[in-house]
């Protein structure tokens, strides 16, 4: 009961944020999927380019408030431990991501010259491609989500504030780093936060990569990687594990819930 209201607190919390990002994400992706005119397309990236750099910045805030800096004392006095407070916090936060990432999808299986019409269709497979297109998103969630909070964890185990902020830095950067370096392997040339037709997107993380082979596979399928999906659920499980540990500590758990 604690955590079912908990939940609908930060649904109402964040509401408004995700539903104006929601609402942008909605109005950029019909307009564009109803004009021919190619001279703003530039915008249609660049609208998509900010809110995939915007939210995960508003993410970090709310968790570095509720889990670093402690402005929000409150929550801490419910009957409910840290690690439960934060993945009540991150289930908000993955359907809120999940719902601007939706109308994207209009792009891609509603315009005539979007990635079903122009690949995936004429793939041996549509069903494991359309699959691979929206497991490989939602693989990626959890995984930022969690080492964000694991960054955080552990640096609340530092006294000197120098140290832990740059302890959040060396861990962020050190896991979307390798996951990124283990991405673009063996790719002719790459682009972060776009998606090219030749191609499915990676995700190394939250970080939307788009590695392009030198020589463009027939199939589309062909250039699936389900490692980049295993990655980021390995990432979300042990991340996610250590961290719950870490949020338990008693660093956190002072009144011993």
């Amino acid at each position: 009961m604690v955590q079912l209201n908990q939940f609908k607190l930060e649904c109402r919390k964040h509401c408004a944020v995700f539903a104006t990002f929601t609402g942008i994400s909605v109005l950029t992706n019909l307009y564009f999927l109803f004009s021919q005119d190619q001279d703003l397309s530039f915008v249609f990236l660049l609208v998509n380019m900010v809110i995939g750099i915007l939210l995960p910045v508003y993410i970090y805030l709310d968790y570095y408030r509720e889990f670093f800096t402690g402005t929000m004392p409150i929550n801490h006095l419910l009957p409910l431990r840290t690690s439960a407070l934060f993945g009540v916090k991150s289930a908000v936060f993955m359907l809120g991501l999940t719902l601007v990432w939706v109308p994207s999808l209009l792009d891609v299986f509603v315009n005539p010259a979007g990635l079903y019409q122009q690949r995936i269709m004429h793939s041996d497979s549509p069903a494991l491609g359309i699959a691979y297109l929206v497991l490989s998103k939602l693989c990626s969630i959890p995984a930022g989500l969690a080492v964000m909070g694991l960054a955080l964890a552990a640096a609340k185990r530092l006294r000197k504030p120098v140290l832990s902020h740059l302890c959040i830095a060396l861990v962020m950067v050190l896991v979307v780093g390798i996951q990124f370096a283990l991405v673009v392997r063996n790719s002719w040339h790459w682009s972060i936060g776009t998606s090219a037709a030749e191609t499915f997107k990676q995700y190394a993380n939250l970080l939307t990569v788009s590695p392009v082979s030198q020589v463009q596979p027939a199939d589309i399928n062909e250039s699936i990687r389900w490692s980049s999906v295993g990655m980021n659920l390995l990432v979300a499980l042990v991340a996610g594990t250590i961290g719950r540990y870490l949020f338990n500590s008693r660093k956190y758990e002072i009144f011993g819930k």
